[in-house]
C-alpha cells in the first residue's frame, strides 16, 4: 500500500515520504515488528539480523565439505568452490528467500544482498580465494565479476524478474563488484528444479541449458556466479561448467544458502 501511494503522490515534495512513515510506519520484513530509521536501510530489525548464523567458510560443492582453508582439499576436478552464506532452516534467511522469490516482495533483496556482502568480505580475507595469492583489498575484491545465474526469459516474464539479478545488484553495489547479465544465457525453459526431487532427474534437466556468449569477456577472468539457493547443486554446476569452458580461472559459486 505504502509503494502504491508512493507512486501516486510522486509529484510531492520530499517531505511526503516523513507523512507516509507516519501513516505506515516501516517494519521488518521478518517479524513486521517496527524498526527505526538505520535499520529501515536494510529492510530488516537488527534483531532480525543477529540472529542469521553466517558461515565463515567455504564449501566443496561435490561433497559439501568444509573446507577451512577455503581451497580445494578434495574433488580436485570441481570446477567450482562453493560459498554458502548460510542453512536451510535459518528462519530469517528461508524468511528473505520466500518473500522475495516466491512473495515478489523485492525489498527483500536489500537484505539478502547485505548479507551476501558481509559473508564475502570475511570470506575473501583468505588468500586462497584471492588471484593474488595473499588477503584480498578492498581494490582487490573488484578484479572478480558477478554473474547471476540466468532465468530463460519466459519464466523470468512470468515472474516479473529474476530475484538473483536483484541480489546481486545490491552485493556489487555494497562491495563495488561489476555485473554482467548479459553473457550466461538460459536456452532451454526448463521445468522448475523445486518440482525434481530427484539428483540424477535434477542433472538431466538442466543439461546444456546454459551457454556463453562473447566467450573473449571471460577469458582468464574471476568469476563469482550468483544464485538465491544451493540444494543439488545441478543448476550451479551446469553454469560453472560452460563458463569454465569459456576460459575463466578462479570461479566461486556465491548462494545464500545451502542444504
Amino acid at each position: 500500500m505504502k509503494e502504491k501511494i508512493n507512486k501516486v503522490w510522486g509529484f510531492l515534495p520530499a517531505g511526503r515520504q516523513v507523512f507516509l512513515d507516519l501513516l505506515f510506519p516501516p517494519v521488518c520484513l521478518v517479524c513486521r515488528k517496527r524498526i527505526d530509521a538505520k535499520e529501515d536501510k536494510f529492510f530488516l530489525c537488527l534483531s532480525c539480523l543477529q540472529k542469521i548464523k553466517l558461515n565463515n567458510t567455504a564449501f566443496c560443492p561435490v561433497c559439501s565439505r568444509r573446507l577451512p582453508e577455503n581451497k580445494k582439499t578434495c574433488h580436485q576436478d570441481s570446477s567450482f568452490i562453493l560459498a554458502a552464506a548460510g542453512f536451510y532452516g535459518d528462519e530469517v534467511l528461508d524468511s528473505l528467500i520466500t518473500l522475495l522469490k516466491y512473495q515478489k516482495i523485492k525489498q527483500a533483496a536489500v537484505p539478502l544482498g547485505e548479507i551476501l556482502s558481509r559473508y564475502l568480505k570475511d570470506l575473501f580475507k583468505n588468500y586462497e580465494l584471492s588471484p593474488y595469492g595473499r588477503p584480498l583489498e578492498g581494490r582487490e575484491i573488484k578484479d572478480f565479476l558477478i554473474i547471476p545465474i540466468p532465468l530463460h526469459w519466459q519464466k523470468e516474464k512470468q515472474r516479473g524478474f529474476n530475484q538473483s539479478y536483484l541480489i546481486a545488484g545490491q552485493l556489487g553495489k555494497n562491495i563495488g563488484l561489476p555485473i554482467e547479465n548479459n553473457i550466461l544465457k538460459r536456452i532451454k525453459n526448463t521445468a522448475s528444479q523445486v518440482e525434481l526431487k530427484d539428483r540424477e532427474k535434477r542433472e538431466i534437466n538442466i543439461k546444456n541449458c546454459f551457454i556463453v556468449e562473447k566467450p573473449e569477456l571471460l577469458f582468464q577472468k574471476n568469476i563469482i556466479i550468483l544464485d538465491d539457493v544451493f540444494t543439488t547443486g545441478a543448476t550451479m554446476k551446469e553454469a560453472a561448467s560452460a563458463i569454465k569452458k569459456a576460459g575463466a580461472k578462479k570461479i566461486i559459486g556465491l548462494v545464500v544458502a545451502k542444504t
